[in-house]
């Protein structure tokens, strides 16, 4: 592991929107640091910043583009898993960063504990690292698998040195030892909602999801149902009217439905903290506010040519009419999880150019129904379909029926790669849909469909009424994860958790390329061959090796 002689050198906070104002403006050392709660504060306020480094286009391709729900024709390492050791791309980063996050948090556990300061500051600032150091380990474990794992402060060479050749620790181990150290420290934390928070930092919500994700990766679902129903106790129930889904959109910052939010704010001038993701979660842009064809006059101008993500058929599909036949039957022309969409086919144009093209139904989107169906609410936030108040389709969706991601992550005035939203890293809904898998996995069908038909009712559609068996339960849950939480750092991670992430892509892609260079290894990426090196031989990629890369 490639850790740094521990004297960190701490920029402004992450946070500049959240008005987090403590900005310590050299070095910051143990020994001559740490004297109040202003500088302890401003200590705890670098162990955000490796997050900005880690949540980035690159990582959304990664986790998100390589699943069975979006794809990316862009070449690019990430987007066709060309991944090898040598070749580790978001890999490096995501390493370099993560550990990092963990090498400072580490040190303001160590020191903050030690700090002769009011001991209720001192237990909730301890606390609120000891989150921050576990969502580091979620990242690791989740990306790599098994890591190396410490918790110790780097106060010396030689403790850097001995780090450096620390093994892989089992990610299950970690996980529970994770899930123990939050749940030792939750009693410090505000017991709010995320937005309640002073200063949207990282409070008992927080905490509770990351143990209920550590309990679930490791298949202790009756651990995992504790810290999830005090979530419950904090959140309440999810319904539309507590929690509309609009606000969920990523323009909309620290809103009431989430638990954990990336703080970005994007300016002209001044030191802002942005993001680069929805700059690949946009339809292409064409030039002149001009979206794959179609004018979004509040999206700006001036945004370059990155390829962005894509929907792939399992997702959401509308087929084109064929040979210029307009055909209505189901089989035919529609598929895909968000079935059926609100589209439809433009009678002028076939008037114009003796050709069918899709249109989105404008009354479908008033009614939500279609053809005598239900359409899910999500549909126009989750996937891109077009301009939805002019009803015009982008060319993709016309021509294809390919849809993009949706508004959801699309940033107003976007400018160049820099957007200003705030990413929903964790929000309730997660929570409840984990409420009802964990009941699913334990064969307590009502409970499970219970929580499952929350999400379904909130979305608008048909509720989950007749229990079939476990097995059909858990696939319909993990759709409706796909559906609810599509294109929020999740996706691969969930398949991963559930043994499925090859098989469920390859079969799902539309992208060949990626057919063509994914193997069963790549659930996991590997270790950067550098930290292998500097480990002296003791971290290795053995499936990897196996695999022939």
């Amino acid at each position: 592991m490639k850790t740094k002689y521990l004297l960190l050198s701490l920029v402004a906070a992450l946070f500049v929107s959240c008005n987090l104002e403590e900005k310590p403006t050299s070095f910051v050392n143990h020994l001559s640091f740490y004297k109040n709660e202003t500088q302890c504060r401003a200590a705890l306020n670098s162990c955000y910043i490796p997050l900005n480094s880690i949540f980035t286009a690159n990582f959304m391709m990664a986790v998100e583009g390589c699943t069975d729900i979006w794809y990316c024709t862009s070449s690019t390492v990430d987007a066709v898993l060309d991944v090898t050791p040598a070749k580790p791309q978001m890999g490096k980063n995501v390493w370099t960063q993560a550990y990092k996050g963990v090498m400072y948090c580490n040190e303001c556990v160590d020191c903050i504990s030690a700090a002769d300061i009011d001991e209720t500051a001192k237990m909730s600032m301890v606390a609120e690292a000891v989150v921050m150091r576990a969502f580091y380990y979620y990242i690791l474990t989740c990306f790599f698998g098994d890591v190396p794992f410490y918790t110790e402060r780097v106060d010396c060479i030689e403790t850097q040195e001995r780090l450096r050749r620390l093994p892989r620790m089992s990610a299950y181990d970690t996980r529970q030892t994770l899930y123990d150290q939050i749940d030792m420290h939750q009693q410090y934390l505000e017991q709010v909602r995320a937005n309640e928070v002073k200063e949207n930092r990282a409070g008992a919500a927080f905490g509770y999801m990351l143990m209920a994700k550590f309990a679930m990766w490791n298949e202790d679902f009756e651990s995992a149902l504790i810290p999830l129903h005090k979530l419950e106790e904090i959140y309440g129930e999810l319904t539309e009217e507590r929690y509309p889904w609009e606000k969920n959109m990523w323009r909309y910052k620290n809103v009431d439905e989430s638990i954990f939010e990336l703080q970005h704010e994007w300016s002209n001038t001044g030191v802002k903290y942005n993001g680069n993701v929805a700059c690949i979660m946009m339809p292409r842009h064409e030039g002149d506010g001009i979206f794959n064809g179609v004018y979004l006059s509040e999206y700006g101008t001036s945004i370059p040519g990155w390829n962005s993500l894509r929907g792939n058929n399992y997702y959401g599909i509308f087929r084109p009419a064929n040979n210029g036949k307009k055909e209505e039957t189901a089989s035919t022309q529609e598929g895909g999880l968000f079935n059926p969409l609100p589209l439809t086919y433009d009678d002028e144009l076939w008037k114009d150019q003796n050709r069918y093209y899709t249109k989105i139904d404008l009354d479908a989107l008033k009614t939500f129904e279609i053809r005598g169906k239900k359409v899910d609410r999500r549909v126009v936030y989750k996937l891109g379909l077009g301009n939805l108040e002019t009803g015009d389709t982008f060319t993709f969706v016309r021509q294809y029926g390919v849809v993009w991601p949706g508004p959801q992550f699309w940033c107003p005035d976007i400018v160049n790669t820099a957007d200003g939203n705030n990413y929903h890293l964790f929000r309730y809904a997660d929570a409840v849909l984990m409420l009802s898998e964990c009941y699913c996995q334990l064969e307590n069908d009502v409970e499970s469909m219970r929580y499952l038909n929350m999400i379904k009712a909130r979305a608008g559609i048909d509720l989950y009424t007749s229990f079939s068996g476990f097995e059909d339960l858990t696939v319909e849950i993990r759709n409706e994860r796909a559906k609810e939480l599509g294109g929020e750092f999740q996706r691969k991670f969930d398949l991963v958790r559930w043994g499925i992430w090859y098989e469920q892509t390859y079969n799902y892609t539309n992208y060949t390329r990626l057919k063509e260079k994914m193997r069963p290894c790549h659930r996991y990426y590997p270790i950067p061959d550098t930290q292998c090196a500097l480990s002296g031989g003791v971290l290795t990629n053995d499936e990897y090796k196996a695999a022939g890369l």
